[in-house]
């Protein structure tokens, strides 16, 4: 064969990779919503609430008025800092808004992610936290709270199925479902799932003595909430653009599909509020996440859905906020009580509050 045979062969070949590579960007930057033309808007006066570090999910305590939050400083750790998190609870009576550490004791390691929040029958509150000690296998720690307020650790839940734990949602005393947003096994797979967006991430339900799979196939399930009946599960999928519902066997944890919210967008924590509204955080540009992650300059949009499952007349699926990432970037949780919606965000330090209509 002769060299400028081989070299023809060779550029075919390059060219041929080359558009492999644009095709697969431009479909991953499509799929992600890169070219949608956004229209921010709010509910009503948004206006931030600093915080030490970024609280990646909240929890609320109606009855008493505190929110718990996720305390890490997300950004340093990415930029290879030692960081070290905590539970924040805060006081959402006083005006203007104080907290402090809702922990009596932090585990060793603590890197908290999602948050959970538990009443056990005779009134006392449980948190559930993942957490991702550096080094160390992913756990689930379970705390309980004290006669003084603070919240003491009384159990860490470890398991070879924790591969990627993000979300938890407690339904017991030690009972919960998690969200595992990865299930890749190796860097193929991996690649298969944020590329190709396979779904190989699962949900797990733990009975309190064992742990197993409820729920697979899912395209990177980063949220999970449990009704306030206990009888429906919602998982959000965040490279499947949807957030899955499930009806859920009391008795036996086990979960079977129902329906699918397609949202357009990339779905990410899951709350209820007080009347059964769903309450769901979206990254409607997952590509400029991606750069925000990179660069702390570089703006992501933040959205926030509210989809009420008993709505007649009206869509069930509304739109509440939609912010271009000035107001806040990278929110990851809207959390609702009474007329104010706060948001928390996985890299920014601080939440942002906003008055409901």
């Amino acid at each position: 064969m002769s060299i400028v045979i081989w070299l023809k062969r060779a550029g075919w070949l390059l060219a041929a990779l080359i558009a492999c590579v644009v095709v697969v960007l431009l479909d991953f930057m499509r799929h992600g919503g890169q070219f949608r033309t956004l229209k921010p808007h709010a509910p009503g006066i948004c206006s931030p609430i600093p915080l030490t570090a970024s609280a990646e999910d909240i929890q609320i305590d109606r009855a008493r008025g505190i929110a718990y939050l996720s305390l890490l400083d997300r950004r340093a750790g990415m930029q290879g800092v030692e960081t070290h998190g905590d539970l924040y609870a805060l006081d959402l009576n006083t005006e203007p808004l104080q907290g402090n550490s809702a922990l009596a004791r932090v585990p060793p390691g603590f890197h908290p992610h999602g948050l959970s929040l538990y009443r056990v029958g005779d009134g006392s509150l449980r948190l559930f936290a993942i957490s991702h000690p550096k080094g160390q296998p992913h756990t689930v720690e379970i705390f309980e709270q004290g006669t003084e307020g603070g919240f003491r650790p009384v159990a860490t839940i470890t398991d070879p199925a924790l591969r990627s734990p993000n979300a938890v949602a407690a339904i017991g005393a030690r009972q919960f479902y998690v969200a595992n947003d990865s299930g890749a096994r190796n860097i193929w797979q991996r690649f298969g799932e944020l590329v190709l967006r396979r779904g190989l991430s699962e949900v797990l339900y733990f009975d309190g003595e064992t742990m197993r799979v409820v729920a697979h196939g899912l395209k990177s399930a980063t949220g999970i909430a449990v009704s306030g009946d206990g009888l429906r599960v919602y998982v959000s999928e965040t490279l499947g653009r949807r957030v899955r519902v499930y009806a859920r066997n009391a008795g036996t944890g086990e979960l079977t599909p129902l329906e699918d919210i397609d949202l357009a967008s990339a779905p990410d924590n899951l709350n209820f509020d007080a009347d059964g509204n769903l309450w769901i955080a979206a990254h409607p540009k997952t590509f400029e996440l991606v750069r925000h992650f990179i660069s702390a300059t570089h703006p992501s949009p933040t959205q926030i859905f509210r989809w009420s499952p008993n709505a007649v007349g009206v869509p069930r699926l509304e739109e509440v906020l939609l912010d271009d990432g000035r107001a806040l970037s990278a929110g990851s949780v809207g959390a609702v009580v009474g007329r104010r919606l706060f948001i928390g965000s996985i890299t920014e330090k601080k939440l942002l509050s906003c008055r409901l209509p």
